[in-house]
């Protein structure tokens, strides 16, 4: 049996604290057949990207370095929530 494997990174879930938002971006790595059928699914946190009125920055949650450009470029729908947020 062949199997893939495919490796994104997405931001799902975001929260607010004050005036403050959260996104959390996850590494998500899927194992599926040649035929489609998912076998496994890791779905792993890396970082927080948080977002204030006049300024953003990133948490890591792992070894490895991220800056705010590495995440956008990475979670392309992140860069409308950065701009929307300083436009409030």
């Amino acid at each position: 049996m062949e199997l893939e494997t495919s490796r994104t990174t997405e931001s799902r879930a975001s929260f607010v604290v004050g005036e403050r938002m959260f996104h959390v971006v996850t590494e998500v790595v899927t194992v599926r057949s040649a035929t489609g059928r998912i076998f496994s699914v890791f779905v792993s946190p890396i970082a927080l990207l948080v977002l204030e009125p006049n300024s953003s920055y990133v948490v890591s949650l792992t070894d490895e370095e991220f800056t705010v450009e590495d995440l956008l470029s990475r979670v392309p729908e992140l860069k409308g929530k950065t701009l929307s947020l300083r436009d409030r």
